[in-house]
Formats: structure tokens, C-alpha cells, sequence
């Protein structure tokens, strides 16, 4: 019999229900031989009287006899009382049968086994297993499976689910090991007898990418799902060899790949025992969620078939750029390749019929389709998710394209990229084991390659990332040497397909080669009719016949028309001068190493050409100092020298890296135009620890850096200060959004306690976003040591060209015209750059003033007298665009120093013939397995720990740090094996290298005794997750806004106050919101880690310039940041842009600037004349209905995913206009 039971406490759970009930079925009336067996269902969907559930008894007499006791008064458990009644629903006949068949069991003791099994970590064989997705209906999709003896186990150690499959007699061919295939590493000796080796294939699920387990609570079954957000991490251990490490693979097998989307995992065990033992394990230990779903439906998709091909046929009779769309819907499980067939005449004519913007329609028609726009969009009713048949997709495309038509009858191009050669449209592979991911457009950096030949969505960018978004790197656990070789190395030789066009690898930047990242182009035709492929584009480079046996160099040298610059000028022949000797100390040691001057009439053009198209001519006053530069086959730094007549760069050897002449473009990549802030880091504090620095004012900086990050949320003034330090919330204005809430309209953000004078202004994303940025600050100072030192900057290294400064002292002079910075550095300041790993990497020195230098801002400039560059003293630094670090704090200051650390260079590896595109190939390859530069890094910090910097193994680690750092340039890797050994392998780390959210009380660290062990556990941790707004009401507080902005003047913009926007206005103004919103879920979407269609970054991570994700590898994360907060910065460019009136004095071709306080520029105008008052009081007026529009959408759709951000947009501007005109 079943009871119903209501009123179940919350904090209740199935165990504490058992136990309390135990003591009063387990004794009379009830039969007490043997012991009533009972069990419980609590039902998961919430109530708000409490929980609700189903007691079953084997009996109806032992039903009834429990309702007349107990039926009128209850039973209490945990202070609640329970009410009981009778079930309505039919009876478990299966439950029944087994609470018959099979003795009472104690949970306590139950409980015991379950851990003693545990302790055991053993794995529960299973009957059948099989690799599928679930479907939108929630069904289960059965895609993959092998013959073998599978296995699973909840690995405490690893904290994750790992899945085995070792083959049966019957499948050894598909699974015996090819001899062949064996690691180069391995021995004969270790081979021989082994006549067939066996494999076991291993699928190993981290806690953090399994969004629950799925099972079925109601019937006796012992299936269980493990439902996952990205694919498992796949590797085989051969049987029968000894030291070798288990191999990555990508997929089951080396010979089975794992079908599209297929992340999840059906597990059929042997008994109900091991599946509740096995589920208790995942929730216990892992603390996985469970989500118990009665009758999930399994279907057999299992298939040879492969439409691939055919998919590519028809997406290379498309345009590239609809064809890409189409592509990344398939690649985003969006759409089955079978679904896009049956869309096949539609998209043709969807193409015919409305052009280059057919993509878009395409997106939005996906974004539909998924529900993504049914929650955003104001205007458009909901319609149902999901669309199976042909019929129901192509009458969904239809609609989307009937109302795309409709928004775009005025001739409106909406938040169109920009002309900007700066920036360009970016389309993006990412490449992992097991799948692939297709991004974009997005706005990216150009470079001078993309500048030159056009055709954009010819080249594209292919990263190759492991699973969790982190670097493929192997380790000490696994290697990639086999993934390499078979997943990898025949796209780089033989090119991948996209959208049904094959691209080919054509080179990489430096910076992207660290990350994995490199350059693929499909071959097109130039303007000139010329077919280009990435062989030609290569050769036109410039000269490399001295680098044709050295691939590494040679690459390196290829990489440099792939950084990311921005173009200024195109020089005369005559302006260049290429014979400028090196300065060089009398052992032979280079001292201008990659620096050079530059005339003063030619920097201004520079700067100049780079403001092109700036409104506010006050951004031409202060020319940068020194710019580094890519000028075909050169690179480096150029500084100011007044006493250089006319235009004219001077370049020297040491920055001429091959010959290219004829190409004559001076690229950017970075100037001085403002000094940058010092922060220390965890290498930095160990250092200083060591050389005798005072260890409790680093302490002192770092309780202000946690008070100032708490206090982010005291005030609109605080807010500014502590996100402008930290450089966040830039894309959206918010350091000048913060300080004009205050002094415009008398609004204070944040919910403290604490009084204030002003009015407090409550809007949820504002809320959020500072949450983000408070979490963001914290959890850098605490995982990275980042400690801002105050009075201490980060500027450009350049060299003495005056011959003016003697060994020992440097220059340096900071302005900031915006802050009023101006002030020259003098006395003993330390000097350093990053990454320091050796006892010398720190110096200290004198900073002088020398009139010759007087023109120089924002530089440190070095000495060039002495034996050694002062610069390659510090980590083996040079001129040609390094940051180096000025501190300035006495007690920051070594008591004692270190040597600087000099080491012999390692070989250049060469090639006995001229290489060919794959000895690059090989090389990339060499570089992803034995990058090791941040495994050295750890490494010497936990020998720093355990000793200090100046012990034999960080001494060791030092020089390879040195060596791994030349590895891209030299191609000669570090052996691993030469890496200092810990005297256990199972060594504990210190307590500040645990990653975020790991358990500190494991055996897995100690607490570190040192300096950045303190300054770890001083950090409070704070864990925040925006959570999306779910009441029914606005969420932005505007009334707040509206009432303030009543009471400002708007006389000085012609303007007598607030009034309703035109209708006119009104509408395209809503255009406008949409278009935004759709571009900022596009981007919300792409950064991600886990890379999943249903997922986006929040609005408050977005406008904050944050991501709250744990992220396995940091770089990868700051990384997406960047990106991220470069996409959003154009999209917000663009949006003010659209809000803009242009005036009388701005000719069409004219772009808008957007930096930071844009209109703060017109302080530094005494007047303005009648045609500039009348623009800003009609952008105002703009601005007002942006804002309106974003109001009244919230009102009616509070969830719309962008809107509250687009009013901050358009309140941004209103507020910067309104300051503008307190100066007419």
C-alpha cells in the first residue's frame, strides 16, 4: 500500500525519514518477525508547503493500521509535521514485490557498507553501456558502443567518473594494439613477448562537466545516465608494458572517432545494489546532482552512415558566409544534417532572395528555433522550441524572414561593423580531441596579412584546446604524443573542411603559437586575378632564403605579419634608413637590442594616422614617446629623438629579422601613450621574500587591495575608483558612468548599510556587475597574488640614444593628461620584469633626470654603457617591445641582491635539406608537447616553498625557464625528464597553487608557511554566479533614473526638459535594442567554457568585463576575457555610434571615437559654437528614447537578455553629454 505523504521539512531527506519511521513500524502493532521492510520516494518538484512524497508498505493491513494511528495527527520529523493519506495513484506492483522479497536493512548500517565500499574505490561492472545525447523531448539518443567488458567507478582521488572498456576475446582485432603504434620511448626489451598487447580504453568524466545524473526512481531498473555538458577526456593504457604513461586519444578507441554530441553516458549496471551504491558515491563524494526521471525513452541511433560529405557538397554550392551559419548550427547539435537537407531548397532561395543577408536571417532563424529569441524579444510571441519536420522548419524560416523584412523596410543597417582596419570580422575553429566548435563573425585585431589581401572569410582561425577549454599539454598522468599524431598533424598537412571549402594551415603569430592557436585560408582569387594559396601568401612575406634550414626561426620569422597591430602610415623609401648601427658594449653584448629612434615630424604623422577619424582634436596633443612597430621584416621599439631632421626611422640589425622592403606599412602594436599600473605576482613576492624584502608592507598592500574591493559597492565614487584601477567595465563606460551618476544626478550605486547623502539607485545588473567585479579582484589577489603597488607604474623599455646616462641609472618620467599625472621618478627604485624565476631577475638602481631625455613620458630608459644590457639582466629581457616594472616603495626594495642569471643558449635545430611546411608542422607539434614554460613555473614555485629561490632545483629551473622560453625561436625543446624530481611522487602542494574550489583539508596540500601561503589565506573567498532575473517585475529600477534626470538643466542643450520621444524615434530605437541584444547573446554565447548552445555568459559578467566560470587553465580564461571585451567594446562603439547626430563639421567619411570619456575631451574646449550645441542636444535627445525604449521593454519582457544593458548605454551617454554641457 502506498501512502501519500505532505508537509515533508525541506532539510529532510529519504534517510532521516527511514530512521524516524523505523521507530514506530518496527514495533507493535506492527510485526516485528521478521522487521517490516518499507521504503520512500520524495518527489523533487517543489511546493511551497513543503516537500511531498510516497511512503510504500509490502502490506494494505500495515497501511491501514499506520493511517488509524497517525492519520489524523501526523508524524513529526525534524520539528514539521508530516501528514499522511492514502495514495491515489496505482500502485508499483514491482515495488511491492520487492519490499516482499527482500529483508529489512538499516540504513545507518546500509549507510556503512556503502562507505566501506567506497573506501574501496572499486569499479561496478556493467552489463551494457552506450555513448549518445539526449534529445529535446528527453529521450536518450544511443549513438556508440563497443563489445568488452565496461566498468565504472566514482574516482575520489581524481574527483571524477571513470569509464573502462577492455576488449573480450571475441573483439580483439578491432582492439589489438599495432605494434607500430607504440611509442617510440618504448624499448624492445619492454616489447618482447608481448605477442598481442591489450588496451583499455578509459572515459574519464571531471566533476565539473557533468551537469547531473539522470535515473529512474519508479521502477526496479538499474540504469542510470551520467548527462554531460562537454565530452569526457578519452585515453588507453596498454597492457603488458611497464613505464608508460596511459595515451589521449580521441574517442573510445584510435580507430572508432565518437560521433557528433554524443557527451553523455547510458550505464546499465549488473544490480540494483551497485547502481545505488555507485549513485550514492557521485552525490556523496562528488556531490553530482540527481535528477530522477520516471521511463526515460532510449533509441537506438547506432549507424555506420555518414552525411557528412553530402553536407559539404551542398554548403560548398552556398556562400561561404551563409554557408558557415548553416555549418555551425550542425556543429552546435542545433540541427541534424538530415534536418539541414530538408531545409536545402529554402536555403537556396533564402540566399537568392535576400543576399548578404542571408546569414543573419539564417542565425536568427537558428536563435528561433532553440527558444533563445522567443525569451528576449518583446514583439514576437513564444513559439513552441521545438520543430521536427520539414514542414514545421521551413514555415519557421519563413516567419523569421517575413519579419526580418518587416524591421528592415527603413534603410536602416543596424550596428554595422565599422570600417575600422584595425579591427576585422573574425571567423574561428576550435579543434578539441573529440569535436568542433564553429565561432563567429566576431570582431578580432587585424593584422598586416588580413590588411593586405582583404577576403576576410578566407582566413580562419583554428585553436587546438583539450575538452576543458585549457592548452592540450601532457602531463604527468597521460600523454598527447599518439592525439598529436592522429587527430591533429594530418589537418595541419592536409588542411580541414568548413562550410564545404578546405582551408589550409598557413602560419601563426608568437602570441598565438603560445596558445595554440594558428592561421588556416582557403585559396581565392585577388583583385588582379591571381590565385593565392598559403604557399604564395607565404612567399610574398619577404626574403627567407637565410632561414630555409632552420623551421622554427623561420616560422617565428613568418609570425610576425600575423601579430595583431593597428596600421598608421605607408613611408617613402626615403624615409627609412636600414644601415643604423647597434650600440654594443666592449665584450660584444648588443645594448639597443630591438630599438631604435625615430624623428619627431614622423611620430606625429604615426599618431595622427592612428586618431584618423577621431572626433576631438585634443587627442593630438601628446604624441606617444615610443611606439612598437612591425615595418616589414623589422620589429620592435621607436623613440623620439628631437635631433632627427624631417621623417625619418632609423633601424638597426638586431631589429631587421629578414628582408622585406617592398613592404613599407608601419604597423602598431602598442605605444606609450599612458603609463600602466604595477602589480606584484606570486614569482615577484618570492623573490622579494627571499632578497630580505618587508614582508608585512606587502601584507599592508594586499589588505587595502581586499578593502578596496569590498568597498566597490559603498558608493558610485568608490565603484569608479576601484574598476578604473582594475581596468574592468571599459566596453560600457562604467568608471565615467559611476563618477556622472554621482555628480550629475546625485545616485549612489550598491545595497550596503551604510548612510549616504544621495539617493540609491537599485538596478539588478548594476547589482550583479559589481558583484562580478568584486568576486573578480578578490579572486585574482587570491590565486594570483595580483597587489597593485601604488606610486609604482609598468612602462616600455627604450634605450639611451644621448649617451647621457651612466651604468646604473635609468630614466623615467609618467604623464597622464587625464588625471593630472606629470611627475618624474628619482632616487633607488627596483626594477624588474615578468616572469621573474631567478634571484637576479630583480635589480636595483638609480633613476635620474637628464634634460636630454626631458621629452620622454611613459619609458624607462636604459643605459647603454657597461658590459651588459641592464634589460637582458632581467629575465633575459630586451628593447623591442618588453613592459618592464619601476617600484618605487622604499620598503619594497631588496636588502640584498641576486646576480643576474646568465645562461649558454641552446642549439638552433636545423634541417639537412631545405624544410617544407611539414618540418613547421613538426615543429608546432614539438612545441604543444613540450611547452613546459608553465609546468617550470609551478614547479619552482613549490621548490621555493619547500626551500627557497636559491636552492640547486630552482637554480636548475631557472635555466630551463630560460631555455623553454627560446623553444618557439630556437625549435630545441626541453627534455622532460630533465625537470627537478620532487622526492614523492604523490608530493603535496602548498595551499596557495590549489585551484579554485579545491578541498584544502585533502592530503593533496599543506599550508605553506611563507609569505604567499599568508597572503592566500588572508584572501576571503567569495564565490558569486549572476543569476538570471525571475520576477515579474522591471528589474532596473528606473523611476529612480527618470525622477533624477528631471531635476538636471538642460538649457545648455537647447532643451527645456524631458519629454516623450517621437514615435518615429520610438521605433527605430527598438530596432536598435534588438539588433543589439541579438549581437550580445552571440557573444555571450561564444565565451563559454563550456562551449554548449544552451549556455551564455550573464549580462553583469558581459558589462563588468568578467567571466565567473572556474576555468581549469587561468590564461585561457583571461584570454576569453580579452576577446570577449573586445567584441563588446565594438558592439558598444557601434551602438553609441547609432546614437550619435552627426554635425555640420563631420564629413560621412568621418568614424566616431568611443574611448573612455569621449565627450571629457570638450572640457578642454573654451567654447562651442551653435552647430556642436544643437548635435549634442539632438544625440541627447536620441539617447533619451534609447533609453525610454529599454525601459519600456523591461516593463513589459523583465527576463529580455541585453535590454538593461542598452539602457546603460544610452544612460552613459546622456550623462557624458550633460557634463560636456556644464562647460558651454
Amino acid at each position: 500500500m502506498d501512502i501519500f505523504l505532505r508537509n515533508i521539512a525541506f532539510a529532510v531527506t529519504q534517510e532521516d525519514l527511514t530512521l524516524e519511521f523505523a521507530k514506530i513500524l518496527h514495533k507493535p502493532p506492527f510485526p516485528s518477525n521478521p522487521l517490516l521492510n518499507f521504503e520512500f520516494q520524495i518527489f523533487y518538484k517543489a511546493h511551497p508547503n513543503g516537500k511531498r512524497g510516497i511512503l510504500a508498505l509490502p502490506t494494505v493491513d500495515s497501511g491501514i493500521t499506520l493511517l488509524r494511528a497517525y492519520g489524523d495527527t501526523g508524524i513529526v520529523v525534524k520539528g514539521r509535521q508530516i501528514l499522511l493519506s492514502k495514495s491515489t495513484q496505482p500502485i508499483n506492483n514491482a515495488r511491492i514485490l520487492r519490499l516482499n522479497s527482500f529483508p529489512w536493512v538499516d540504513p545507518v548500517k546500509l549507510r556503512e557498507e556503502k562507505e566501506r565500499l567506497l573506501q574501496q574505490s572499486r569499479p561496478f561492472q556493467l552489463l551494457r553501456y552506450s555513448f549518445g545525447r539526449f534529445n529535446r523531448d528527453g529521450s536518450f539518443s544511443s549513438e556508440f558502443s563497443l563489445p568488452g567488458v565496461a566498468d565504472v567507478s566514482c574516482d575520489l582521488e581524481r574527483r571524477q567518473v571513470r569509464f573502462t572498456l577492455t576488449p573480450g576475446n571475441d573483439a580483439a582485432s578491432d582492439w589489438d594494439v599495432d605494434p607500430l603504434e607504440i611509442s617510440e620511448s618504448m624499448s624492445f626489451a619492454q616489447l618482447f613477448g608481448n605477442l598481442v598487447l591489450k588496451s583499455t580504453s578509459i572515459a574519464s568524466y571531471a566533476q565539473l562537466k557533468i551537469a547531473e545524473l539522470v535515473g529512474n526512481q519508479d521502477d526496479d531498473t538499474h540504469i542510470l545516465f551520467i548527462r554531460a555538458d562537454a565530452p569526457p577526456v578519452f585515453s588507453v593504457e596498454i597492457g603488458g608494458l611497464v613505464n608508460t604513461s596511459p595515451q589521449r586519444l580521441p574517442g573510445l578507441t584510435r580507430h572508432h572517432p565518437m560521433p557528433p554530441g554524443s557527451h553523455s553516458l547510458m550505464l546499465a549496471f549488473s544490480s540494483q545494489s551497485d547502481a545505488e551504491t555507485f549513485l550514492f558515491a557521485c552525490r556523496n563524494r562528488l556531490h553530482l546532482r540527481y535528477s530522477p526521471t520516471p521511463h526515460v525513452q532510449i533509441h537506438d541511433r547506432i549507424s555506420n552512415s555518414n552525411p557528412i560529405e553530402e553536407l559539404h557538397q551542398f554548403l560548398s554550392e552556398i556562400p561561404y558566409k551563409l554557408a558557415f551559419q548553416v555549418e555551425k548550427t550542425v556543429a552546435n547539435f542545433v540541427f541534424t544534417p538530415m534536418e539541414i537537407f530538408s531545409l536545402k531548397e529554402a536555403i537556396i532561395a533564402l540566399h537568392t532572395e535576400h543576399g548578404s543577408d542571408a546569414p543573419e536571417i539564417f542565425q536568427s532563424f537558428a536563435s528561433e528555433h532553440e527558444g533563445h529569441n522567443a525569451s528576449r524579444r518583446p514583439r514576437r510571441k513564444r513559439r513552441a522550441q521545438w520543430h521536427t519536420s520539414r514542414e514545421d522548419l521551413t514555415a519557421l524560416l519563413g516567419q523569421v524572414i517575413h519579419e526580418f523584412t518587416k524591421e528592415h523596410q527603413k534603410p536602416l543597417r543596424l550596428l554595422a561593423p565599422a570600417p575600422q582596419s584595425g579591427v576585422y570580422q573574425s571567423y574561428h575553429l576550435i579543434l578539441t580531441p573529440t569535436r568542433y566548435i564553429l565561432e563567429g563573425p566576431l570582431p578580432d585585431q587585424s593584422n598586416s596579412v588580413l590588411r593586405k589581401y582583404g577576403h576576410h572569410e578566407c582566413f580562419l582561425r583554428v585553436t587546438f584546446q583539450d575538452e576543458n577549454r585549457s592548452k592540450l599539454r601532457r602531463d604527468l598522468d597521460s600523454s598527447i604524443s599518439d592525439l598529436l599524431r592522429e587527430r591533429y598533424r594530418p589537418i595541419l598537412l592536409k588542411g580541414y573542411r568548413v562550410a564545404g571549402r578546405r582551408f589550409q594551415f598557413l602560419g601563426y603569430s608568437m602570441s598565438g603559437l603560445r596558445d595554440h592557436s594558428v592561421w588556416f585560408m582557403t585559396p581565392f582569387t585577388d583583385d588582379s586575378g591571381t590565385l593565392l594559396d598559403a604557399e604564395a601568401i607565404r612567399l610574398n612575406l619577404g626574403d627567407f632564403s637565410k632561414l630555409v634550414n632552420q623551421p622554427a626561426r623561420l616560422a617565428a620569422r613568418w609570425s610576425q605579419a600575423f601579430s595583431g597591430t593597428d596600421p598608421s602610415i605607408t613611408l617613402l623609401p626615403e624615409e627609412i634608413d636600414y644601415e643604423y648601427a647597434d650600440i654594443k658594449s666592449r665584450s660584444g653584448n648588443v645594448m639597443t637590442d630591438g630599438c631604435s629612434p625615430i624623428s619627431v615630424g614622423l611620430a606625429k604623422d604615426i599618431w595622427r594616422s592612428l586618431q584618423k577619424g577621431k572626433r576631438r582634436p585634443a587627442k593630438l596633443r601628446n604624441v606617444p614617446s615610443a611606439f612598437q612597430f612591425r615595418l616589414g621584416g623589422a620589429k620592435g621599439m621607436v623613440v623620439q629623438d628631437p635631433t632627427i631632421e624631417g621623417n625619418l626611422v632609423r633601424l638597426r640589425p638586431s631589429q631587421i629579422k629578414f628582408d622585406a622592403q617592398e613592404n613599407l606599412t608601419f604597423d602598431v602594436q602598442s605605444t606609450s601613450a599612458k603609463p600602466k599600473a604595477m602589480f606584484l605576482n606570486r614569482p615577484l613576492i618570492v623573490l622579494m621574500e627571499f632578497l630580505g624584502v618587508d614582508t608585512s608592507r606587502i601584507i599592508e598592500l594586499q589588505d587595502d587591495a581586499i578593502a578596496k574591493a569590498q568597498s566597490v559597492r559603498s558608493s558610485s565614487l568608490d565603484a569608479s575608483k576601484v574598476i578604473q584601477q582594475h581596468g574592468l567595465g571599459a566596453s560600457f563606460h562604467l568608471p565615467s558612468l559611476f563618477r556622472n551618476l554621482s555628480s550629475i544626478l546625485q545616485l549612489d550605486v550598491g545595497n550596503t548599510e551604510e548612510e549616504s547623502s544621495q539617493s540609491r539607485w537599485t538596478s539588478e545588473l548594476i547589482e550583479s556587475s559589481l558583484h562580478c567585479v568584486e568576486t573578480q579582484i578578490l579572486r585574482e589577489l587570491k590565486y594570483r597574488a595580483h597587489i597593485e603597488v601604488p606610486g609604482s607604474y609598468t612602462l616600455l623599455g627604450v634605450s639611451d640614444e644621448w649617451d647621457c646616462l651612466k651604468e646604473g641609472e635609468v630614466y623615467a618620467a609618467v604623464f597622464d593628461e587625464r588625471t593630472g599625472l606629470n611627475e618624474q621618478i628619482l632616487g633607488e627604485v627596483a626594477v624588474t620584469r615578468s616572469p621573474q624565476i631567478h634571484p637576479g631577475d630583480l635589480q636595483v638602481v638609480t633613476a635620474v633626470n637628464r634634460p636630454e631625455l626631458a621629452h620622454l613620458k611613459n619609458v624607462i630608459v636604459f643605459s647603454c654603457r657597461g658590459q651588459r644590457a641592464l634589460a637582458s639582466c632581467l629575465g633575459g629581457g630586451d628593447l623591442d617591445g618588453d613592459d618592464f616594472n619601476i617600484i618605487r616603495d622604499p620598503k619594497l626594495l631588496p636588502t640584498h641582491y641576486g646576480q643576474p642569471g646568465e645562461y649558454q643558449a641552446l642549439p638552433i635545430k636545423r634541417t639537412e635539406n631545405p624544410c617544407d611546411i611539414s618540418d613547421v608542422v613538426n615543429f608546432v607539434f614539438d612545441y604543444i608537447e613540450a611547452d613546459l614554460v608553465g609546468l617550470i613555473a609551478i614547479h619552482h614555485l613549490r621548490f621555493s616553498d619547500l626551500e627557497d629561490p636559491g636552492c640547486a632545483e630552482c637554480m636548475e629551473l631557472a635555466k630551463l625557464a630560460s631555455h623553454a622560453v627560446d623553444f618557439p625561436k630556437s625549435g630545441t625543446p626541453v627534455n622532460f625528464a630533465q625537470l627537478p624530481r620532487f622526492k614523492s611522487k604523490n608530493q603535496p602542494r602548498p595551499d596557495f597553487l590549489a585551484k579554485e574550489g579545491a578541498d584544502l583539508h585533502s592530503d593533496q596540500y599543506y599550508n605553506s608557511k611563507k609569505l604567499l601561503g599568508q597572503l592566500y589565506r588572508r584572501v576571503p573567498v567569495k564565490k558569486w554566479i549572476p543569476q538570471e532575473w525571475n520576477k515579474d517585475y522591471s528589474p532596473s529600477d528606473g523611476t529612480c533614473v527618470k525622477e533624477a534626470l528631471s531635476c538636471v538643466s538642460l538649457r545648455n542643450l537647447g532643451l527645456s526638459r524631458l519629454t516623450d520621444p517621437t514615435q518615429e524615434l520610438v521605433e527605430e530605437m527598438t530596432y536598435l535594442l534588438e539588433a543589439y541584444c541579438d549581437q550580445l547573446m552571440v557573444i555571450g554565447q561564444s565565451h563559454t567554457i563550456l562551449k554548449n548552445k544552451d549556455s551564455h555568459v550573464s549580462e553583469a559578467e558581459l558589462v563588468s568585463g568578467t567571466i565567473m566560470a572556474n576555468w581549469s587553465d587561468h590564461h585561457r580564461r583571461r584570454d576569453a576575457v580579452t576577446a570577449m571585451n573586445l567584441q563588446t567594446h565594438e558592439l558598444v562603439r557601434a551602438v553609441r555610434a547609432e546614437l550619435l547626430v552627426k554635425d555640420l563639421a563631420t564629413t560621412e567619411t568621418e568614424t566616431y571615437s568611443d574611448e573612455e570619456d569621449d565627450y571629457d575631451d570638450w572640457t578642454f574646449r573654451e567654447e562651442f559654437d551653435d552647430t556642436e550645441q544643437r548635435s549634442m542636444g539632438e544625440t541627447f535627445k536620441r539617447s533619451w528614447a534609447a533609453w525610454c525604449v529599454a525601459e519600456d521593454t523591461l516593463r513589459e519582457e523583465p527576463r529580455m537578455f541585453g535590454a538593461q544593458s542598452f539602457g546603460l548605454i544610452a544612460l552613459g551617454k546622456m550623462l557624458e553629454i550633460l557634463k560636456a554641457s556644464f562647460m558651454m
